[in-house]
């Protein structure tokens, strides 16, 4: 009986070695491949084209200010002691937002 409990035990063990080895392989060649393996990188470059927006007076975004989406009252109080008589449409939006930001006391 301890015959067959012994070669089974054998048996188990070199089972046992022969997978760890051929994990141990697998490992190997993963390193090697990884090792081998070059990531090319190329760079694109994008011409950067300036588009020069127009600008509106004060005056034509409060007549405008429900076409852009606000209410008079919000132009008005975002543009009051504006010191520009012109603004782009972006520095516009920019004044909206940070006048909504404010908190009020």
């Amino acid at each position: 009986m301890e015959d067959v409990e012994t070669k089974t035990q054998e048996k188990s063990i070199i089972t046992d070695a022969e997978t760890t080895k051929s994990t141990e392989d697998t490992i190997n060649i993963s390193k090697e491949v990884s090792e081998n393996t070059t990531i090319k990188q190329e760079e694109t470059k994008v011409a950067k084209q300036t588009i020069k927006e127009e600008a509106h007076s004060i005056e034509e975004f409060i007549k405008n200010s429900e076409a852009l989406g606000y209410s008079k009252e919000v132009v008005a109080g975002a543009l009051f002691n504006c010191e520009k008589s012109e603004l782009t449409k972006t520095e516009f939006e920019a004044r909206i937002k940070n006048f909504l930001g404010k908190k009020v006391k």
